[in-house]
């Protein structure tokens, strides 16, 4: 057995993995830091795993999750949680959905008797069905009344020409519109299995106890059938790609898109640095020269996330003034250039290894962020990930940080995107 560990920070040698005999993947990290427990189920589908015609379904059905079972009626899960001085929730990305309890440590196996129960008897009432549905629309459009959310689903439909990342998440109106019921459940049978799902428990347990309460509520559960993953491989971009959206903004508003690979390649490390040496902070490149000295933006991000498929590495920007949008976008492009001509200094880097350093250990004080990256990386990557990501950073130095510039944040690998005010002819 693993010994229990009191210290914060993560480490998966004391982590212990189990695997029932049905598939699914246990991950218990037993802590008596505070006397707490967190519990999350990892289901390996999101939007992208959805076909034509069907997209928003992992998305819609996370909603009804909540609608309830025979044993756990509408509402009463909610009301459970609440009695029991809990809290839950989940959501949805394109790789994964995910569900979470937290439960002081003597009532948190009230959460696997949930979990359990609505992996396999979930009900999909017709009538729940549509008043969920219009909650679901009326986050879509609520999400599309955004300028930001309109301009990055432009984006990243450009983007991908073939690759289901094109798709929103939350999905596409017309889609979620027409889903059925029956659809629905046919989504759920194929995807929500053991074989297919990772519970985490992160806490004041003890294992041998956790485990045999686990192996009872979810032991004879069929394992169901693997389902390959059959998403298309995105081509190689082999030029700019550009895309214009008329709103109603004052302000224009800029994104970039640059196709790079996806979780624990390596060239990824390099571009988690170089992400963070662009804008995180006000000594960044990016908010030095667009925000400080040209004052042409209010504020400026680069954004690269780990992801299962090759993904995309953002740069963003928000305009201001009367400067047109053409000396934003080339002073990043500028920038860009210098970093893959020049590099980055050493000062720059190390401050960004510290930056990564002191975010990834301050964001996993809390037991339930910890349960969250556990199965995160458990569902997209391998455990071991985690305890080398440290090294793999700091093993990076400024040639590499250069290289990935000139060889991901390229004009030819870009697409760019700008939303631009209704009246502004451009």
């Amino acid at each position: 057995m693993t010994a229990p560990s009191n210290s914060s920070v993560l480490s998966t040698r004391d982590v212990r993995r189990t695997i029932l005999d049905n598939g699914l993947v246990v991950l218990t990290r037993e802590s008596h830091r505070s006397p707490t427990v967190n519990s999350m189920i990892w289901y390996g589908v999101g939007s992208s795993d959805e076909v034509a015609g069907h997209t928003g379904s992992s998305h819609f059905l996370e909603h009804m999750l909540f609608k309830g079972t025979a044993r756990y009626g509408k509402g009463i899960i909610d009301l459970v949680t609440m009695k029991n001085g809990g809290s839950n929730n989940a959501f949805t990305s394109y790789d994964f959905t995910a569900y979470y309890f937290s439960f002081a440590s003597d009532r948190w196996e009230t959460a696997i008797d949930i979990e359990s129960d609505r992996m396999i008897h979930t009900i999909f009432d017709p009538a729940e069905f549509e008043a969920e549905k219009n909650v679901v629309i009326e986050e879509l459009k609520s999400g599309l009344d955004q300028p930001w959310g309109k301009l990055m689903q432009e984006l990243s439909r450009t983007a991908f020409e073939q690759h289901t990342y094109r798709n929103p998440v939350i999905g596409w109106l017309p889609d979620v519109e027409a889903a059925t019921p029956s659809a629905m459940e046919a989504h759920y049978r194929k995807y929500y299995q053991p074989s297919n799902a990772t519970l985490v428990l992160v806490g004041d347990f003890d294992t041998d106890h956790a485990l045999d309460r686990v192996r009872s509520a979810f032991g004879q559960i069929p394992a169901g059938q693997s389902q390959p993953r059959q998403t298309l491989p995105e081509p190689q971009q082999n030029g700019e790609r550009r895309v214009d959206v008329r709103w109603r903004s004052e302000v224009p508003r800029m994104a970039i898109a640059y196709h790079t690979p996806a979780i624990g390649h390596p060239d990824s490390y390099a571009l988690q640095l170089l992400s963070v040496a662009l804008a995180e902070g006000k000594a960044s490149r990016f908010y030095q020269r667009l925000v400080e000295r040209e004052a042409s933006t209010t504020f400026m991000s680069a954004e690269y996330g780990e992801s299962r498929d090759p993904t995309l590495f953002y740069v963003r920007g928000e305009g201001c003034g009367d400067g047109p949008p053409e000396a934003i976008e080339a002073s990043v492009h500028d920038e860009l250039s210098r970093i893959g001509t020049e590099g980055i200094t050493e000062d720059e880097l190390e401050r960004a290894k510290h930056q990564i350093e002191a975010h990834f250990v301050f964001s996993l004080e809390r037991t339930l962020d910890q349960a969250m990256l556990l199965g995160q990386i458990e569902t997209l990557a391998e455990l071991s990930y985690i305890d080398q990501y440290l090294s793999h950073v700091a093993s990076v130095d400024t040639a590499a940080v250069a290289d990935v510039c000139r060889k991901y944040l390229c004009e030819s690998n870009r697409t760019v995107a700008w939303l631009l005010p209704e009246e502004d002819g451009r």
